[in-house]
Order: structure tokens, then sequence, then C-alpha cells
């Protein structure tokens, strides 16, 4: 592991929890987010209206080992940052795995995500269009106001965003034994093969699946969205802060990406 647990910014002695790849798997990719610059042969950042705010190059840093993304509202727009591998990196099946921290606010979320450039063509085969693979969604706040902070989602989407759309998914709550997920440091990860999908929280197993499972290449994206009112809450009349003052922050350590051995 890279990264020590940090609490307030202050290292502790303690781990991060991380499952370990599937026997034989070999590491294909990875972004530890070293130096001061996010590395633009891995991503491209995003720039332009996208739902109830604004994807912005500034809402992205790297420093100290880590990438962050800032939401924050500057003259009146609410602002935030979209990374996306899409052209740089692309592949099928494999074990994927984060080290992120949750910093959310109502109005906003944040995910760790796999997407297929052709996701609903054709319509009734996700095998070949691709499915949209949410390996963790964070939200403060549902769409009638409940604080949900301490949960998160994996959803499957496929067969386009119309009439057609299908989804599938499962809420996630942390034991109360556990880190709090919150403002904290854990792991999520998902084992992708030809017949299911399986997640992870902190090296244990969430939830696996046989439906929708995609066969063709997907992207990785790093994410925050945001919707004025609805699915994550209202977004906070005084906004979230400036660039420099938000709390309203997604933060990851690493990403990783692990291939198993071809087939004889």
């Amino acid at each position: 592991m890279k990264r020590l647990l940090m609490a307030s910014a202050v290292l502790c002695s303690t781990l991060v929890a991380h499952a370990e790849p599937p026997m034989g798997y070999k590491l294909l990719w990875q972004d530890n987010f070293d130096g001061d610059n996010l590395d633009l042969s891995k991503w491209a950042a995003v720039v332009g209206p996208r739902k109830g705010g604004q994807s912005v190059a500034d809402a992205v840093s790297v420093k100290n080992g880590a990438l962050t993304i800032t939401t924050y509202t500057k003259d009146g727009k609410h602002c935030t940052g979209f990374l996306t591998s899409k052209g740089r990196f692309e592949t099928t099946y494999g074990y994927f795995e984060a080290g992120i921290r949750f910093n959310t606010t109502p109005g906003e979320w944040g995910a760790f995500w796999l997407m297929s450039p052709t996701i609903g063509k054709p319509l009734g085969d996700p095998a070949k269009a691709g499915t949209e693979i949410d390996i963790v969604e964070h939200r403060a706040s549902d769409n009638k106001g409940k604080d949900i902070r301490d949960m998160y989602v994996i959803n499957l989407h496929w067969d386009g965003y119309g009439k057609s759309h299908k989804t599938e998914g499962t809420k996630i709550t942390p034991p109360f034994s556990a880190m709090p997920l919150p403002g904290e440091w854990h792991t999520y990860a998902l084992h992708w093969t030809p017949e299911r999908y399986t997640f992870y929280y902190d090296g244990k197993e969430q939830w696996t699946t046989t439906n929708a499972v995609s066969r063709r290449s997907e992207y990785l994206l790093l994410t925050c969205e945001i919707t004025a009112e609805g699915w994550a809450g209202n977004c906070p009349a005084e906004g979230y802060g400036s660039l420099a003052d938000s709390k309203t922050k997604m933060e990851v350590d690493w990403i990783r990406v692990w291939q198993a051995p071809a087939r004889p």
C-alpha cells in the first residue's frame, strides 16, 4: 500500500485495507498521483456544463501523492471536476481498485466508475454494447433530504439512458465496527470477469451479479457531479465556498488495474 491512513491530515499507523487481486493477476495500469500535476497521458479533465454544475479544470489538483477534486462555487455557479481515461486507457475485465476519501455535501456526489463508449448500441445486448459500472457513488443526502453519508451505492446501467434504460444496484452500509465512511480513506474494488461482477469495500465482498455483464473494453472515470435538487438532495443555499475554502472534496490516493493471464 502507498499511503498510511490519514485522519485530519495526521498520519496514523494503520494501513488502508485492500483486497489482493486474484491469484495470477498482473498489474496492467496504475496511477499513484505522484508529483504536482495530473498525468495527461492517463487522464483528460472534461470541461463544460454537466447536470447542475460546471466541470472545470482547476477543480482538479495533484499534491502530496493524492488527487483532489474540489467542488466550489464562483459567481453563483457550482464547479467541480470530471476525469476520464477515454482514449488513453480502456480495457476488458480485470480487478479494479482505488483508495478514496469522500467529504461530500448535499447536491453533490463523487464516484469511481467504468463506462462503455457504445452503451445502448445495440439495445438488448449489454455484452456487446457495454454497461455503466459504478464501483462507488457517494452522496451526503438522498432526494428526500435524508442523511446517507454513512453508506454508498453500487449501480449498473445499460441499454442507454432513454426509454429502454435498465438498472440494477445495491446500497452498502459498512458495519458499525468499521471506520466511518465519510472523511476516512477506504478502498473500493471491482472484479469483472466474462461471467460476473463482484464488488468489494476494504477488501470485503459486498455484492455480486451476473446481470448485464459487459464483454467489451471500457474506460475509467473519477468524477464529482452536481444537481441543484433531486437525487443527491439540495445544494447549500450559500454554495460550497470558494476553491480555496471549500471542504467538499473527493480525494484519491491511488488507482490500479490488474488483469488475468491470457487463457491458453
